[in-house]
This record gives structure tokens, sequence and C-alpha cells, in this order.
């Protein structure tokens, strides 16, 4: 990697997390206005109705997201732009048509169960099962302009825009003195997705058409689904874990204390608005540097990340422990019961930078069958101990189990990246081996 190209690197990152930190300054900014105005138990609704909506939307987009990483990467690096043109177009036919077949299924089964957990849930639900399809293509074109290094295109829409707008809308609605419920928000932001969307699409059509315009497609969609769908189940275990442990502390918690986990957690995950922010740059970069078998500089600049992401997240974690209570006092004195839970949590994001891209690194290198056994018994691990704990210790029961899935998945993962590649991504690499700053430029 030359002076240029690490520059790029390290601006893209610096654009990504600015993006992230902005987003998430409206994502709490909407949370504390919500719990204030709402109260716990609605934002509890409202947060597991939307984290449900986000899960349904990844699970709709059957892994072609992750498949597109890796053959968009590899169409890059061999200057195949039938592929990337292929990929972009039937791509977005299959995640529409699978989003509305989850809406549908969705909707159906709130109404079967008489809102899945409590009839309280429904009206929320309702929307947020309507708003998986617009959710699926915001993901699809998201990924796309990623994989292209358009980060604007990439990460505005859902990391800035939609936060901002619905904070927006709520205080005009506040405003215009009306009372808000969880339903109500959720249709907010239903209706700012669907606008996003339209938006999204008719911008990415015409850079498609700018850059690709005189290229023909090249379809290889079984491949792609076949790729893909394995490496769906480590992209949600790894990039949405957040909304999966919304989505099962809440089968055991009220929603007052569901929103007071689902606070901690959030704060918690600050720490990984670094980690992801440079992943989201290194990821493209990765697929090309693999697909030319250039291991030595792969290792390098996994090895420098890895470092950047510890000692951010570390900085994280003593930041949480002096101020950890103040900042959950802006929403509300009740939230600061949740402490102990926020520094668990917190715990659990320095464990995942320490061990580096592992999950990433093994998916894109044909050990997503792997990775998807390790997801499987996180998932079924996190569940059992969900059950228990939660029972017997409430929040800090939640915590627990989040700290001892991601230490066992981040152990797994680490040793087969070892013994599989030859590469070791964690924060101990660094001390095994030559690789210094002025090594990697």
């Amino acid at each position: 990697m030359n002076y240029k190209e690490f520059l790029q690197l390290f601006g893209g990152a610096i654009f990504v997390f600015v993006n992230r930190v902005i987003g998430a300054a409206a994502v709490f900014g909407t949370q504390i206005l919500l719990a204030r105005w709402m109260g716990a138990t609605e934002v509890g609704i409202y947060v597991y109705a939307f984290s449900l909506c986000n899960l349904l939307a990844i699970f709709a987009g059957l892994g072609l997201a992750s498949s597109a990483l890796k053959f968009i990467g590899q169409g890059l690096a061999q200057e195949e732009h039938g592929t990337i043109v292929g990929i972009a177009r039937i791509g977005m036919q299959i995640v529409l048509f699978s989003g509305l077949c989850f809406a549908i299924a969705g909707e159906i089964l709130i109404y079967e169960t008489n809102g899945i957990l409590s009839p309280q849930y429904i009206t929320a639900l309702t929307f947020a099962m309507a708003g998986i399809p617009a959710m699926c293509l915001i993901n699809w074109q998201s990924t796309i302009a990623q994989c292209l290094n358009w980060f604007a295109a990439a990460f505005v829409p859902s990391n800035v825009a939609r936060p901002v707008l619905l904070i927006v809308a709520i205080v005009v609605a506040q405003r215009l003195g009306e009372h808000l419920d969880a339903g109500d928000v959720m249709l907010l932001q239903l209706g700012i997705i669907m606008f996003l969307w339209l938006v999204s699409a008719i911008y990415m059509k015409r850079q498609l058409a700018r850059r690709f315009g005189d290229v023909k497609p090249r379809y290889q969609t079984r491949l792609w689904l076949h790729t893909g769908f394995p490496l769906l189940f480590v992209a949600l275990f790894g990039n949405f874990f957040l909304d999966i442990n919304i989505v099962a502390v809440g089968l055991f918690l009220h929603p007052d204390q569901l929103a007071i986990f689902n606070a901690s957690f959030r704060v918690a995950v600050l720490i990984a608005f670094g980690i992801q922010s440079i992943d989201a740059i290194l990821l493209p970069r990765f697929t090309q540097l693999y697909a030319a078998e250039d291991t030595v500089k792969l290792q390098r600049i996994i090895t420098l990340t890895t470092q950047l992401k510890f000692w951010s997240s570390l900085c994280g974690v003593i930041i949480f422990t002096l101020w950890g209570k103040d900042i959950l006092s802006y929403f509300g004195k009740e939230f600061v019961q949740g402490y102990d839970a926020l520094l668990l949590l917190a715990s659990s994001q320095l464990i995942r930078a320490a061990a580096g891209p592992v999950s990433q690194i093994l998916s894109l290198t044909g050990h997503h069958a792997y990775c998807l056994s390790v997801s499987a018994l996180s998932t079924l691990i996190m569940l059992v101990l969900n059950y228990f704990l939660i029972d017997h210790f409430g929040l800090i029961g939640a915590a627990y189990t989040v700290v001892c899935v991601i230490a066992l998945e981040s152990l797994l993962l680490s040793i087969a990246s070892i013994r599989r590649l030859g590469i070791n991504a964690s924060v101990f690499a660094f001390f095994k081996s030559d690789v210094v700053f002025n090594r990697v430029l």
C-alpha cells in the first residue's frame, strides 16, 4: 500500500466514522426525547418493532449483500465489469420480491398471534412489517455503493439522513401538540424509509448508468445466492448483533426493562463505530488483495487496523466507566440502573475489537460454512443463557450473555483464521510480527 492509497483508506474511514457519529447522535437524541415524552414502556415497544423490521429486512436480503462484497471486489480487481452490472440489477429484483414476501408473512403472523408478544405491540409491528421491502432496497443500494467506493451514497441515507429526519419529525409532532406512542413513531419511520429509498434509487440508477452504461451484464445468480446465503447469518451475527439481542431479550423482559437494556447497549456500541468505520473501508480492499494473493500486505493492513480498533475501544471503556451513569441519566432517571449492564456490554465490544475482523476474513475467503456453524452455535447459546440468566438476574443477566457469546465467537473464529489462513487478526499479532507503521506504507 503506497502513501496515497493509505490516505484514501484513512480518509474513507474518517468519513464513515463521522457519518456514524452524526447518526448515533440523532438516534440518541430520538430515544432520549421518546423516553422523556412517551416513557420507557412505549420506547421498549418501538425499539422492539424497529429491531425486528431491521432483522427481517436483512433476512429478506438472502445474503446477497455479503455476496456482492466478494464478487464486486473481485470484479473490480479483474476488471470484469459485467459481473458488477449483473449482480447490481438482479440483486435489486430479488431483494424486492423477497422483502415483499417477508412483509406479507410478517403481517399475517402479527394478527394470527395477536401481536406476537402481546396486543400492545400490534400497531407498531404492523408498520414495521410494512417497512421491510423499502429497508431491503436501501440496504442493497448501500452495499453496491460501498463496493464501488461511493461512500456518501453508501452511508448517508441510513446512518445520517434516516435518524436525523426522524428526530425532526418527532420534534415537529411534539410542537404541534401530538401525543406520540410507539405506533406513531414507527409510522413516521416508515414514511422516512420509503422517501429515502426513492431518493437513493434515483441517485444510484444515474451513477451506475454513468459508470457502466455500455457494459453488458453477466449473470451468475445461482452462484451469488449459493455463496451469499451462508454469509447472511455471519453478517447478521457480526453487524446486527444489537438488533438480534433486542429481539431475543424482548422475549423475556418487560418493555420498560427492554428500553433500559437498549439504551445501555446503544451507549456501549458507540465503541463499535470506529471498528465498523474501518471495516467498511477494509472489506472491499481486502477482497482485492485476497484475489491478488498478496497475503503479506493483507496481514499488515489487518494488523494495523486491529491496533487502531483495540486502543480506541479501550478508551471508550474507560470513558463509560467514569461517566456512564451521567450518559444514561439523559434518557431518564430510571435508565441509570443500566450502568452495570453498560460496563459489561462495553467490555464485550473491547473483546470483539481485540479479535479483529476474523468473521469477515473467513467469510470472504471461502470459509463461510465454518462461520455459519459458529454463528449458529453462538445464537443457540445466547438464547439458552438469556432464558436462564435473565430469569435470575434481569438486565445484568442479559449483559452477561452478550459477553459470554462474543468471547466464545471471537475465540473460535480467531483460532480458525490462524489455522486455516495463517492470518492472525488479533491485537496480539503486533507483538509477534515485524509489522510496523512504516512497513505498511
